[in-house]
């Protein structure tokens, strides 16, 4: 991955190697090959690769963290298998989503599975009992949290109430506390104090927001992994930030904003080309896309703020600059 930061790639390898051992270990009928149809999908591997470059950072040996790594990359595919099944999504990454490859009962059998071996790991994993513990809290905490987050999401679907406030909530939930949790943990397994941790959960805060609204304005583009296709979110009637600040600001006539709004909320099927178009057309034509691009920064900026925060040595701290780079530039 040649976009990802030369200090996250640095891990990558390790991180393969140690998966393909693990998912090699067992075999279970019917769930096996769901199993490597998910992983063999891809992805960047950034969650894992960042809970290493936390020990590291934090002075532990970024083997140790390996389980866990390992957990929060199932936890991030379990997810995503939910996601797609909730959204209706058939690509991913330019592949068939899973449920889309073997069935739904059998794609969520699979991310039960995945789950049930996720806390497995953290519990079998050679650290010291007390450190297993701060570390399936901390993994449960944010399950919970995402999930909170993605029933928002789910619910609040072509509502007209939408706005900033909301669209904030929704990725803070559904998003923060996820990107933090390998950081944190990373740094837990390295035997980081409590008032270490704070920092980084706010880091996640502060950096979650801008990774979600980058991934709107990836949705608005071919660089989403659908199969080319492009505006899924609208499709899907996600309250993005570009849907709330649309409301909220009054963007274009108020016949502008009715057709939006029945647009983002009609059935999936039933949005046109034309229709998808015409809302980013309009994103663009007011100027809602820079804003989007202007909030993303502005987080980013903020991060980098509470990188003075961390009781890292300077090279730490530029490491943690370069992955808020990465996450508000990337393409895909």
């Amino acid at each position: 991955m040649p976009d990802l930061p030369l200090s996250v790639q640095n891990h990558i390898l390790t991180l393969e190697e140690y998966f393909q051992a693990e998912n090699s270990r067992n075999t279970y009928d019917f769930i096996t090959d769901g199993l490597n149809y998910q992983f063999a999908t891809g992805g960047k591997r950034l969650r894992p690769a960042l809970c290493l470059l936390s020990c590291e950072l934090f002075g532990g040996e970024p083997t140790r963290a390996l389980p866990f790594a390992m957990a929060t990359e199932i936890l991030h595919n379990f997810l995503l298998i939910h996601d797609d099944i909730e959204d209706g999504d058939v690509m991913r990454r330019d592949k068939k989503t899973l449920w889309a490859e073997i069935g739904v009962p059998n794609a969520l059998n699979v991310a039960d599975f995945m789950i049930a071996r996720a806390y497995g790991l953290i519990t079998e994993s050679k650290l010291p009992g007390d450190t297993s513990l701060r570390l399936c809290r901390a993994f449960s905490h944010v399950l919970q949290r995402t999930v909170e987050g993605q029933a928002l999401d789910i619910n609040l679907r072509g509502e007209a109430s939408v706005n900033l406030e909301t669209y904030y909530r929704i990725a803070t939930l559904k998003t923060a506390y996820y990107l933090a949790l390998p950081w944190v943990g990373g740094a837990m397994v390295a035997g980081a104090e409590e008032g270490s941790l704070e920092p980084l959960w706010k880091l996640g805060r502060r950096l979650g927001p801008a990774f979600q609204i980058r991934d709107d304005l990836i949705a608005l583009t071919e660089g989403k992994g659908r199969g080319g296709e492009v505006g899924c979110d609208i499709r899907e009637g996600k309250p993005s930030i570009c849907y709330a600040h649309a409301l909220e600001a009054q963007k274009g006539t108020e016949e502008d904003r009715q057709k939006l709004v029945e647009i983002v909320r009609a059935e999936r099927d039933a949005t046109t080309e034309e229709e998808i178009c015409w809302v980013i057309d309009f994103y663009d034509r007011e100027q809602i896309l820079e804003f989007a691009r202007q909030e993303a920064g502005r987080l980013a900026k903020e991060s980098i703020e509470v990188l003075a925060e961390l009781p890292l040595h300077d090279e730490g701290k530029e490491a943690f600059r370069e992955v808020i780079q990465f996450v508000v530039d990337r393409k895909a």
